[in-house]
């Protein structure tokens, strides 16, 4: 359940949403935390009432040791009254839970005192007794226990649901494992409708690699809630029919359902891998109630997080985002959005590579579920499918596999 405090504050952002045009210059901070939006973005705010923005001023709103400094997450210094930005020295670890785990700005860190002791490469610290820890290097085996075989690191399955053709080609370095694991697809529909083209290639990745799916919709972050796009949820009944969540319009529901999800498959012996198509706050809501109500799964090494957008990660309430990266194998990849070393699934509308992939998508055998996708956001106005690069690094395909939109649609849609 949400908390008072953040029902109280996605309520007054919703009343704000009318100032989406102001002024990037205009910050109003209805909670006087220092803290606002300017129609765009969140905004620091000075003492003479304007967008200060600065990286040296830290404001920490929940008192947990970090907060925001206009460009990134930022380590407060108590003494000074000030933080610094997220590559703060790993010396600087924060736990917010107290359970000797946190965040030191760049990855989860054990937290030194009498009971948890900092840990040294030759030790593994197994908070659930399963025979798995985490030592500074990340996940680890527990000298003494008896041998077992992670989850993780265990081959892929090669076999395809016997109702699908079988798959072009199937990975063959996926950090996931196809027949144990769980993918957590999260599409937070607002504001750019692109999770349309992105949940029809999910849907496709899906049933040709028989992967086990848990999707949810309107994941959206409370500074990002007003913006939603409701006409998405007729979408995803049209792609995945019943099988969805809709954390948008029964979000609490909808996190206690995907918890128990994902604990079916931890305790079958499976990781959770999340493509996180929005901010963290659903993330984190799910995480919590695992980490309350089953503590002895250790989301640290069985709950794998992957994000590829900083915007995502600037709509996020802070304390989420932290609490995820603190609490799970965060892992941030490259913009989908941008040529680098992912690929580029994100094309000018009536371009060449559109005009192309459009044709083979509704020449092939997933052309409803395209055509479906088409109708939401028109290719003709761009096509748009970045953020399945985090599912692509889930399988381990790579930009030597799939560079762009066309390349996708020969790998899966042949």
């Amino acid at each position: 359940m949400l908390s008072t405090y953040r029902l109280w504050l996605m309520a007054s952002l919703a009343a704000l949403a009318p100032l989406s045009n102001a002024s990037a210059s205009s910050c109003v901070d209805p909670d006087g935390d220092g803290w606002g939006w300017n129609g765009s973005t969140s905004c620091l705010i000075d003492s003479s009432n304007s967008a200060a923005g600065s990286s040296t001023a830290c404001v920490d709103e929940d008192g947990d040791g970090w907060g925001w400094n206009g460009v990134a997450s930022c380590r407060v210094d108590t003494s000074a009254g000030n933080g610094t930005p997220d590559e703060a020295s790993s010396a600087n670890c924060v736990d917010s839970d107290g359970d000797g785990w946190g965040w030191n700005g760049q990855t989860s860190c054990r937290v030194e005192n009498a009971s948890n002791p900092v840990t040294t490469p030759s030790t593994c610290v197994d908070d659930d007794g399963d025979g798995w820890g985490w030592g500074p290097a990340g996940s680890c085996r527990v000298e003494g226990s008896a041998p077992v075989e992670s989850p993780s690191t265990q081959p892929p399955a090669t076999q395809t649901p016997a109702t699908q053709p079988p798959a072009t080609q199937t990975p063959t370095s996926s950090r996931m494992n196809l027949s144990t694991d769980l993918l957590a697809a999260h599409f937070d529909h607002g504001p750019d409708p692109d999770d349309g083209h992105a949940a029809a290639a999910a849907y496709v990745i899906g049933q040709e690699l028989g992967i086990r799916l848990s999707v949810v919709g309107g994941t959206t972050g409370v500074y990002s809630a007003s913006r939603y796009l409701p006409e998405s949820e007729r979408l995803m009944r049209r792609i995945w029919g019943q099988n969805w969540l809709d954390a948008h319009n029964s979000r609490s529901a909808s996190a206690e359902q995907a918890a128990r999800s994902w604990v079916s498959t931890m305790a079958a012996g499976g990781d959770v891998w999340v493509a996180e198509g929005g901010p963290s706050d659903f993330t984190a809501a799910v995480v919590r109630i695992i980490r309350n109500q089953y503590p002895e799964f250790n989301t640290r090494n069985r709950v794998h997080v992957i994000q590829h957008s900083q915007w995502n990660e600037d709509h996020a309430l802070r304390e989420d985002l932290n609490y995820v990266r603190a609490n799970t194998d965060y892992r941030r990849i490259q913009d989908g959005n941008d040529p680098n070393a992912t690929a580029d699934l994100r094309q000018d509308g009536n371009s060449a590579p559109t005009r192309s992939f459009v044709q083979a998508a509704r020449a092939s055998r997933y052309q409803g579920v395209w055509n479906h996708a088409f109708d939401y956001l028109d290719p003709n106005e761009k096509l748009d499918f970045s953020d399945t690069v985090e599912v692509l690094y889930i399988l381990g395909i790579g930009t030597g596999e799939i560079r762009g939109v066309n390349d996708f649609a020969a790998y899966f849609m042949n």
